[in-house]
Order: C-alpha cells, then sequence, then structure tokens
C-alpha cells in the first residue's frame, strides 16, 4: 500500500576546493533518509549541480544551472574554503550568486528557506594559495556576520561530518515540530528505501539507543581520564619548570649574579629534559584522544538521530537527559583543561632563549600543545553542538 513521505529538499553551494565535502554530505543525507524515511516518513533530497544539471546555453554557465535547479529548496548549505570562484556578471562567484538568491528568498519569508554556511579552516599549501581568491573569501565570510548570518567553522571533513549531522538533525527537528515540508509525495511499499534497507542487512546488527547511549557513555569517561592525566601532567611540568627556575635564582645568589655557564648549561638541560618527557607524554595521549572523541561524538550524533524517531513528550526523557548529562561533563572537562593547557603553553613561549637545546624544547612543546588546544577545540564544539541538539530534543 502507498505510503505519505514528505520530502525536504537541500541545496549545497561550493567552489570546486571542496568536492570531498559535498561527496560527505551526500554520504550523510542518505544515511538519514536510511533511519528517518521509514519512521518519520521524512526524506532530504540533495540538489547538485553534479546530478541535476545537465548541459546547455545561457548567459554563462551559472545562469543554466540556474535556470535547471529549482530554486523552492528548504535548504541552502553553502561551504567554502580558499577558492571565492568565477564571477558571473551577477555576482562574484556562482556560490555567492546562489546565497544571494537564498538570502533574498529568507528577506521576503524567513519560514521559506534556511540557510547554513560553513568555512573550512584549515592550513594550505603555498602552491595552492591564491592571495587575490582567498582574501575575497575573507571579505565574503565577514559580509555574513554583518548581514546577520550566522556561519561555522570546521578543521577537515571529519568535524564537519558531525557538524552536519548535528545540524541536519536539529533542522529535522524543526520541521517535524513544525509539520512543514516542501512536498509530499506517494511512496509505493517497498520502494527504493526498502531496498536500501533491505541490501544493508542491518536488522540483527543495528545498534539500538541504549548501546550508543553506553557507547558514548565510555568513551566520554575515557576522555574524561584522558583530560586529567593530560592537567596533570601538565601541572608537573610546571612545577619541574618552577624548581628549575629556582634553582637557576639560587646559583646567582650564591655567585652574586655570575652564575658558571657549565651549571647553567646543567640547569637548562635539565628543563629540557622535563619538556621532552612532557612532550612524550601527550604525543601518546593525542591519538587516544582524538579516537575516543570519534567514536563518542558519531555514537552520540546516532543517539540525537534515533531520539528523532521517539516521542519524547510520551516518555520521561530519561534516555535524552542521560545523555545531556554525560555531553555536559565532558564539556566541562575540555573547557577547564584546555584553559589550563592554554595559559601553560603561555607560560613556556615566554621562557628566555637561554641555549639550543633549551630552545628546541620549548619548540617542540609549544607545537604539542597547538595540536593539543586544536583537538580541545573541535571537542568543545562539537558538544556544544550536541548539547543544544539533546536540548531541543527535550523541549519538543
Amino acid at each position: 500500500m502507498p505510503r505519505q513521505e514528505k520530502v525536504f529538499s537541500v541545496f549545497v553551494a561550493s567552489p570546486g576546493d571542496v568536492q570531498d565535502e559535498r561527496e560527505r554530505l551526500e554520504e550523510i543525507i542518505k544515511e538519514l533518509n536510511l533511519a528517518w524515511s521509514r519512521e518519520l516518513g521524512i526524506r532530504l533530497d540533495l540538489l547538485r549541480w553534479e546530478t541535476h544539471a545537465y548541459p546547455g546555453i545561457s548567459e554563462d554557465p551559472q545562469a543554466v544551472i540556474n535556470e535547471q535547479i529549482p530554486d523552492d529548496y528548504d535548504l541552502f548549505i553553502g561551504i567554502m574554503w580558499s577558492r571565492y570562484g568565477t564571477p558571473t556578471g551577477r555576482a562574484g562567484s556562482g556560490t555567492v550568486e546562489e546565497f544571494q538568491k537564498a538570502k533574498q528568498r529568507y528577506d521576503v519569508d524567513q519560514a521559506s528557506v534556511k540557510i547554513m554556511f560553513y568555512f573550512k579552516d584549515a592550513p594550505l599549501s603555498p602552491s595552492e594559495i591564491n592571495p587575490e581568491q582567498l582574501a575575497q573569501v575573507q571579505a565574503f565570510q565577514k559580509s555574513l556576520g554583518e548581514e546577520g548570518a550566522l556561519h561555522w567553522k570546521f578543521k577537515d571533513i571529519q568535524e564537519i561530518e558531525k557538524i552536519l549531522r548535528l545540524h541536519l538533525t536539529r533542522q529535522v527537528q524543526e520541521w517535524v515540530k513544525c509539520g512543514e515540508a516542501s512536498k509530499t509525495i506517494m511512496s509505493p511499499k517497498g520502494g527504493l528505501s526498502q531496498k536500501i534497507m533491505d541490501s544493508k542487512q542491518r536488522e540483527d546488527e543495528d545498534l539500538g539507543l541504549i548501546d550508543l547511549i553506553e557507547i558514548f557513555d565510555e568513551r566520554f569517561k575515557e576522555l574524561g581520564e584522558i583530560g586529567q592525566r593530560l592537567g596533570k601532567s601538565t601541572e608537573e611540568l610546571a612545577e619541574r619548570i618552577n624548581t628549575r627556575t629556582k634553582e637557576v635564582q639560587e646559583a646567582m645568589e650564591q655567585t652574586h649574579g655570575q652564575v658558571d655557564r657549565n651549571l647553567a648549561k646543567r640547569l637548562m638541560e635539565r628543563a629540557a629534559a622535563d619538556m621532552d618527557q612532557y612532550v612524550e607524554r601527550v604525543e601518546a595521549e593525542i591519538p587516544l584522544f582524538s579516537h575516543n572523541l570519534d567514536e563518542g561524538m558519531n555514537a552520540l550524533i546516532d543517539t540525537t538521530k534515533l531520539m528523532v524517531e521517539f516521542d519524547v513528550s510520551k516518555s520521561d526523557g530519561t534516555e535524552a537527559q542521560e545523555a545531556l548529562k554525560a555531553v555536559g561533563i565532558l564539556s566541562e572537562t575540555l573547557t577547564s583543561t584546555e584553559s589550563m593547557i592554554s595559559q601553560f603553553r603561555t607560560s613556556v613561549s615566554s621562557i628566555p632563549r637561554m641555549t639550543s637545546v633549551l630552545n628546541k624544547s620549548k619548540r617542540r612543546v609549544t607545537a604539542v600543545l597547538d595540536r593539543l588546544i586544536e583537538q580541545f577545540g573541535i571537542g568543545q564544539r562539537l558538544t556544544r553542538e550536541a548539547e543544544q541538539a539533546i536540548s531541543n530534543i527535550l523541549k519538543k
């Protein structure tokens, strides 16, 4: 028997240097459709010029795309990195023109389209940098803030994958709550969605809500333990640096400021050895941190995806409350530890350049701390988004 299916169309706009992110977005939407099309009767239809446009003639290539892809989509997703794109005659680039069209619709009717824009904040090799294009991207990014548009930064494809899954989950929550849809279609029983489900052979292998909660709970506890270990190691190194500083001061007092150079070098070598030992500890922890954050956040995102299917208002919301508590604890741990490590990095970088051995160790410490702070920053951004997604579920 045919069933009704609400379809929400998602349009993605971007220059060519974020093709991997475009491909990953398609995979994410296929995954979400797999979960929601049967249970909620909701499907996301991704509109891309690669799949929805065909050869034609008009004022320019962008005009051909404009004519062939419908502009009544429900959600606009923009992604940029270092390339701004080619001017169209109507805008600075095709991506910007597509954004402007979506923004014009939004200005007329805010309920007609939602807009999400993402900027990749990752290093480039010198050969890939086009200063003019990069400057245009930065100017456009700044203009979004002036127009009242909130945008998001991401470091790599793993981070944007998680952010997009969370943001799309939250958007579907809003659509479900409001009962909106760009169109409703009749889908035959056992159609494409069912065939995909059957082909996956997931009946007995699917992780349920309780399984997922256990996974992210375990991973988050491990992240908390890693944070505690890193905090303890940082405090120990800070104490040792203070000890070495006192040793130098005592030596200067005993010699009336004329410290023997050999003694000074020995003291600096001890400080350098302490730093090198610390670097080894942190380098061993970073892969563990990254692994647990990745698995924990994936489980949590899958949990929020499943929670969309459940009517929380008809239950006591225990699972959602437990998830929110776990995320909150992790967020507090990440924030406090990252703050301490950032302060410590500032202290290390201010140590005077005394010997080459000490200078090399200082560089190693600051470099590994920069990597660690970046990981903590990713964790903080993801946990904030997860907290908001779960809070929205509970409010519903």
